[in-house]
């Protein structure tokens, strides 16, 4: 429905819901024509990646239209498509123009319905007394659902004709006097909020209201429960399979409350704590396989662009068996998390979490949560430096492996503690390791990738053609590995060089008279 846009001269009124255009009757003649009502479905991600990002995608009929939008007000169409098939990445659209604009809206978000209305559009005209059209109206009703159920909102696009603007002015005045407002919520926007539908920014990096001061026990609380509350979030559309990112961000969830637990020692009971950490790691390890496919599918055609044209058609039969594999475990991970055990861990998790939920004394619950992290975090940098000195050509993959962990669990606690952090240091310290672990992960992503080739290979063991190509992928990966160890090498020395060791000394190193970790302190209930 391109007549939805509002065009450049018009002016655009939203009117009271009683009102109709018989209402100009008498001071102009007046004729409509009405248009077939228009079920419109409105399509977004999880992350609300259009809405933020000022479009609005609507499915009308086989049409897709991408449109600019402003508090819900649709503006002008930027590209269409027809298709009678439904689409649902960036990548099932076939012009060229929508795919560039949703690429990096999307990224790998997958498009659902998140709202849908009814749109009935009735086209007029204004004559004056010698019978002249001085004006053109576009009356639009918005009703809820696609069936035209309640009506929610009534606008009109007034639009003068050349030389007559005054006319335009006069019908404008007259819509106005009668309730007609030039301000409003747009259709879009009165749809979502109907539907009790409101689009959210998404982050997996909450402020957690941190103070250098606030004792130990509170502020874990205060990190753990929010991402709690994503992982559980992202469990809906782990089961309805809308794409990968919502298995991919649980994960994610999962190990960073596990990793915080480990890293801030003592805070709560040893017990309770070892029985939360046990949970995370099981409910993350029914989860992995499916990860790990998802993985293998997602790199499809960077495996198959690195080998020649000739040898790419061999592995495709690999990615027909992950693809497979995939829809058995998908299965599999959405019937164990619909299942009561998997329920009750999760809500034992935020039981045990929760602000109101008293726990036995542990001996750094009531400590001030600053100088208990911040010598975490110069106790981590140092250990990497350390194992960072033994780095070298002929260093076992393990022990590559050993700081990458070491990294990551550095990240977390600058991560999860930036509030407390002095912002200009902090984020340099934190661009610099995310250099660093983007090295490492590269490595890391290459020797798993071709560990899983090599299993993959051991469990087929058919065809020659096959063998050669996934004999060939194992060994660029491992080209590509004994590449990155080098700028590995080279991201290790800046990591560790003495202005950085300097900066961590500086402000995460405290002195003597500050309390230790073992020091005895008040129980907290």
């Amino acid at each position: 429905m391109k007549e939805l846009v509002q065009k450049k001269e018009c002016v655009r009124l939203v009117l009271p819901h009683d009102l109709g255009p018989e209402c100009l009757q008498d001071e102009w003649c007046v004729e409509f024509h009405s248009h077939a009502p228009q079920p419109l479905v409105f399509l977004d991600t999880f992350e609300w990646g259009l809405w933020f990002g000022g479009y609005a995608l609507y499915r009308c009929g086989d049409v897709y239209r991408l449109c600019s939008h402003k508090n819900g007000w649709l503006g002008g169409v930027v590209c269409e498509e027809e298709s009678v098939d439904s689409r649902h990445f960036w990548g099932d659209f076939e012009a060229a123009t929508m795919r560039a604009k949703l690429e990096g809206m999307l990224d790998l978000r997958g498009l659902s319905a998140v709202v849908d209305g009814t749109f009935r559009l009735r086209l007029g005209a204004l004559r004056n007394e010698v019978g002249k059209i001085v004006c053109r109206l576009e009356w639009t009703t918005v009703s809820a659902g696609n069936q035209g159920g309640k009506e929610l909102l009534q606008f009109c696009n007034v639009i003068p004709l050349h030389g007559y603007e005054a006319e335009g002015a006069r019908a404008v005045a007259s819509l106005t006097l009668r309730g007609a407002s030039a301000v409003g919520a747009g259709p879009l926007e009165i749809l979502l909020r109907n539907a009790h539908v409101e689009p959210q920014k998404y982050t997996l990096k909450p402020a957690f209201g941190l103070q250098t001061d606030t004792p130990a026990r509170e502020a874990i609380g205060r990190i753990v429960r929010p991402i709690l509350g994503i992982a559980v979030r992202n469990i809906a559309g782990i089961l309805n399979d809308i794409d990968t990112e919502f298995l991919h961000d649980y994960r994610i969830c999962l190990r960073k409350i596990r990793s915080v637990l480990s890293l801030v020692k003592g805070v709560y009971p040893a017990e309770g704590t070892e029985r939360m950490r046990k949970i995370l790691g099981d409910l993350a390890r029914e989860t992995n396989r499916l990860r790990d496919l998802d993985v293998y599918l997602l790199a499809r055609d960077e495996y198959l662009e690195l080998l020649p044209p000739q040898l790419r058609p061999a592995l495709e039969e690999m990615f027909e068996d992950f693809s497979a594999q995939r829809e058995v475990e998908v299965l599999r991970v959405a019937s164990n998390m619909r299942a009561l055990p998997s329920r009750q861990l999760l809500q034992e998790l935020e039981d045990f979490f929760s602000g109101g939920t008293p726990h036995e004394s542990s001996p750094h619950a009531d400590l001030p949560v600053g100088p208990l992290v911040f010598r975490s975090i110069y106790k981590r940098y140092r250990k990497i430096r350390t194992i960072a000195v033994g780095i070298g050509a002929e260093t076992p993959d393990e022990v590559v492996h050993q700081i990458r962990i070491e990294c990551k669990k550095l990240r977390y606690l600058l991560e999860f503690f930036t509030e407390i952090i002095p912002g200009e240091e902090g984020a340099s310290m934190q661009k610099t390791l995310r250099r660093l672990q983007g090295r490492l992960g590269e490595f890391n992503d290459a020797s798993v990738q071709q560990k899983s080739l090599l299993d993959y290979w051991e469990q087929k063991k058919s065809g020659s053609e096959i063998a050669l190509g996934l004999g060939g992928l194992v060994s660029i990966l491992y080209h590509q590995q004994k590449q990155t160890r080098g700028l590995i090498e080279q991201a290790l020395e800046g990591f560790g060089d003495d202005s950085t060791a300097a900066a961590f000394k500086s402000i995460f190193k405290h002195p003597a008279s500050t309390p230790t970790p073992d020091a005895p302190r008040d129980a907290h209930k």
